[in-house]
Parts: structure tokens; sequence; C-alpha cells
């Protein structure tokens, strides 16, 4: 009878104890840290960080994971949780998403690529095909290069498989010999910090320009970017924690609105590149400067 007592007394607390949600990244105390405070402070849930994914997870749960590694970890996780990535790329997502039996969405990075495309129509005049270059788990979709040849911009995908840093170069240099402007896609695999400056070495001293994804990239010596606020996306992700808790579904994948947009000031008076103004760049496409929407209304 005690045994029969105890067992229902387990069953009612444990249907008692709601459902939790984490923040994981993997190896990054500190980003877990700031991340935690941040949307404990806006969504008014407390977000306790996630430190051993195996022993703290419980089926309902919900995760916040940061970058490619973490993502994997949760979705090899032993309980049934929901997954809200943040600092993925749309592309690298998709197969990586395929691969978790997880139910899982993001928040993604970056920006789209076609509009990525229209936006590099409005100002740049050189008609050699434009490279995209991507690791070699990834591809471009359908639909990207479908709007791509509506828009009649030639455009090439080029994988560069992830080897040692020497041959990841001698790919890129093969790839610039056909075309003056590269894109990069958000590829944590490829777009390592390492690669990323040799990359940018590398097209500068061959008088090649990089499209961007990311405004440190422009910072440090790409053509342009477009991209979100750490804030824009903690924004996003809040109404997703939200949205969950209402409703116990997830929110499809989305980019941050509105998006930004930053030129490199020394490349565009290289080049002599005339831009689109900021007011034309809000009303066409939706984007505003790295001041902010305010400043291109006035």
């Amino acid at each position: 009878m005690k045994r029969i007592f105890l067992l229902i007394i387990g069953l009612l607390t444990s249907a008692l104890v709601q459902a939790s949600t984490f923040v994981f990244h993997d190896g990054r105390e500190t980003v877990s840290r700031v991340l935690s405070m941040s949307l404990s402070a806006s969504s008014s849930y407390q977000v306790p960080i996630l430190s051993n994914p195996d022993t703290q997870l419980r089926d309902g749960d919900l995760v916040i994971t940061v970058g490619h590694h973490s993502y994997a970890r949760i979705c090899e996780s032993h309980a049934d949780v929901s997954i809200i990535t943040l600092f993925l790329g749309e592309e690298e997502f998709e197969v990586a998403r395929a691969q978790c039996p997880k139910a899982s969405t993001a928040v993604f990075s970056g920006a789209p690529l076609d509009l990525r495309l229209k936006v590099l129509q409005s100002f740049w005049e050189d008609h050699a095909p434009i490279a995209v270059v991507h690791s070699d788990a990834l591809s471009l979709s359908e639909r990207t290069l479908r709007l791509a040849k509506l828009q009649s911009v030639e455009v090439y995908s080029y994988p560069i498989a992830e080897e040692g840093r020497e041959e990841k170069l001698k790919h890129l240099t093969d790839v610039l010999e056909s075309s003056n402007l590269v894109m990069s896609l958000y590829d944590s695999a490829l777009f390592d910090p390492q690669f990323s400056k040799d990359a940018i070495r590398l097209m500068f001293h061959k008088k090649k320009a990089l499209a961007a994804h990311s405004l440190q990239l422009v910072r440090a010596g790409a053509l342009f970017a477009l991209y979100s606020t750490s804030q824009d996306k903690l924004e996003l992700v809040t109404s997703y924690i939200k949205g969950y808790d209402a409703s116990g579904a997830l929110m499809p994948a989305s980019y941050p609105t509105p998006l930004r947009i930053a030129f490199n000031p020394y490349l565009i008076r290289m080049y002599g590149l005339v831009l689109p103004t900021d007011r034309f760049l809000l009303s066409e496409f939706g984007l505003c400067p790295e001041s902010g929407c305010e400043e291109s209304l006035n």
C-alpha cells in the first residue's frame, strides 16, 4: 500500500513540474551567461544556462543553442526537447536540421542570398560572373538560382572542401580566376576566423571584392554585408519563446527584421562606386544603415 501511495505522489509531482527553457553554448560559458541574463530580462521567463544536457534535460524542455556545434549536441541528447538555434546561416541550418530528430527552428544570421544579389545590382556594374563560396556540405537552393536567373545575374556555386589552410586558399584562388566578386554564405564550417582573415588578404592582393555575410568582415576589408544586430536576434528569440510557451509549437525559422547594411568606405572609393541612398535602401529593400532606421528617414 505504501509503495502505491509513493508511486501516486511521484506521478503527481512529475505532472506539476513545468518544462524549462535553457541557453546552451558548448564550451563558452561567458556567452551563455550573457544570453541567459538578456533573455531572462527581456522575456520575463527564467532562462538558465544548460551545463549538462545528459542530466538536466527533460521531455518538453526548450533549448536555445548558439552555433552549429551546440545545435548538433542537443540534437543528440536523449530527451524529447525543442530547439531554437542562433548564429547559423539559412543554408547550413537546412542541412543540419535534416540530420536532427528534434523539432527545431532558427533565428538566421546573415541575409537571404537573393536579397543580397538584388542590393548588389543597385551599385555593382561589373558583369563578370559572381562566385558564391561555401563548404562542400552546403549548396544553393533552386529558388536562389532561379531568382538569380530572373535578375539576369550569372551566379556560380563553388564548394570548398574543409581541408587544410593552404588547400582552402588554393581553391579560393582558383575561384578568383573567373570572378571579380565573391559572395560568402554564413558558413561556420568554412569561414572560421583564420580563413576569413586569409580570404580577405588574398582577395585584396588580387584586387577582387568580397560581398560578405557579417559586419565584422566588412570592418576587416569586405565590400559590404547585410546583417542583423545581436539585439535584433534576441528580440526575435524572445518572441519565439513566448510563442512556444503559449502554443507548444515552434515558429518558422526566419531572419530578424529589419536587416541592416554596411559598406566599406575605403573600397567604395577605390572602385569608384555610386551607392544608393539610405532612403532608397529602406524603401526598396527594407534595409537600415548601421546607424539605424531612424537615420535613413532624416
